[in-house]
């Protein structure tokens, strides 16, 4: 099964990598822009059922566009992860995630994006021993879009390759999601929304377990006014490695919200969640 994945994403990779150096031919006379977009993300999600080290989700993070020629823009997102339990207090953080991602998009037309990525993941325990690093890189290619219609559908794809994996092991690493607003007004709508991530993995004696597929569906409702975004949400999840230094999966439903604020002409694809341990931050899309 590895061989086949492996071969796939060699064709992918090379598709994509042209559809990227075509994005990088900019015209001589285009005016570069400095700051062209920044958003900022807030989440908070309670696991059900809940369990001692694991009660609550947080995250929190933003990003920019740093500077943009053309077509393409070069930006870094930087996100915190944080799980919270009651081990030694009602409300007791056990993990604390930092997600770091520098890259290049470029607009493809037809509300389409291709991007060049740099994704960092490193994963703390919060006030407790920790023996190894757990850190990992993914260097990869993201696709994505939006289709307008009566029922608007946002997609995303990316297919990556680990440069650094400590301790977890990984090696390939692809992702997807699909959203659609099922019902939507001038300033509201519903929507549902999937993910999944498929991860290939070289087996240690600290993680005996083998290639694994992470996925989840969502449902909720978005109020948008002025770049500012509020969503609620439910979600079931099935996700693996969800403590840091041993291996473990669980599957469980989640129910929070996000407050989300775009400006400068790009936006977060709302209703991709920041997903724990490693699906890649969301896609950015022009409006």
């Amino acid at each position: 099964m590895a061989g086949r994945f492996h071969r796939a994403a060699a064709t992918m990779i090379r598709a994509v990598c042209a559809a990227v150096l075509a994005l990088g031919a900019v015209s001589a006379d285009s005016a570069p822009a400095l700051l062209p977009d920044a958003s900022v993300r807030l989440q908070a999600a309670r696991y059900a059922p809940a369990e001692t080290d694991m009660h609550w989700l947080g995250w929190i993070g933003a990003g920019a566009g740093l500077l943009a020629i053309d077509k393409v823009t070069a930006y870094l997102t930087a996100d915190v992860e944080t799980i919270i339990g009651n081990t030694r207090r009602a409300f007791d953080a056990t993990q604390a995630n930092y997600h770091l991602e520098p890259g290049l998009r470029g607009s493809l037309g037809g509300g389409r994006e291709a991007t060049l990525f740099f994704h960092h993941v490193s994963r703390h325990l919060v006030d407790r021993a920790k023996a190894e690093a757990v850190d990992w890189n993914i260097l990869g290619l993201r696709f994505a879009g939006r289709r307008r219609g009566r029922v608007p559908v946002g997609f995303a794809a990316s297919l990556g390759h680990a440069t650094l994996a400590s301790l977890v092991g990984y090696r390939w690493e692809a992702t997807g999601h699909v959203d659609a607003a099922i019902v939507s007004g001038e300033k509201a709508e519903a929507y549902v929304a999937g993910d999944a991530r498929f991860v290939t993995v070289e087996r240690s004696a600290a993680f005996p377990r083998g290639d694994f597929l992470d996925r989840s569906a969502e449902a909720g409702a978005r109020w948008r006014r002025d770049g500012r975004t509020l969503q609620t949400f439910v979600a079931w999840e099935r996700r693996n490695d969800v403590f840091v230094e041993t291996p473990g999966a669980r599957s469980r439903a989640l129910i929070g919200f996000r407050i989300l604020f775009n400006s400068g002409g790009y936006r977060a694809d709302e209703s991709t969640p920041p997903r724990a341990f490693a699906l890649s931050p969301r896609s950015l899309t022009r409006e």
